[in-house]
C-alpha cells in the first residue's frame, strides 16, 4: 500500500513542492543551498560589498514545525 500511494505521490510532488525547497526531492540535495550561500559569500567578499546573512538550524527548524 505504501508503494502505491509513493508512487501516486511523485506524479504530483514536483506541483506542491516549490522549486526553491532542495532536499527530500529526488535530484535535489539539502547540501545545494549550502554551496550557493558560499559562493555568494565568497563574490561578496571580492566585491568587497556590505550584506547580512542568517544561518537556520535546519535540525531546530524541523522539530519546531514536526
Amino acid at each position: 500500500m505504501a508503494k502505491i500511494l509513493s508512487l501516486q505521490l511523485k506524479k504530483v510532488l514536483y506541483k506542491v513542492i516549490d522549486a526553491r525547497q532542495s532536499a527530500f526531492f529526488e535530484g535535489r540535495g539539502i547540501m545545494d543551498n549550502v554551496l550557493v550561500a558560499n559562493e555568494v559569500l565568497e563574490e561578496i567578499n571580492r566585491r568587497k560589498n556590505n550584506c547580512i546573512f542568517f544561518k537556520v538550524d535546519y535540525e531546530k527548524a524541523y522539530d519546531s514545525v514536526g
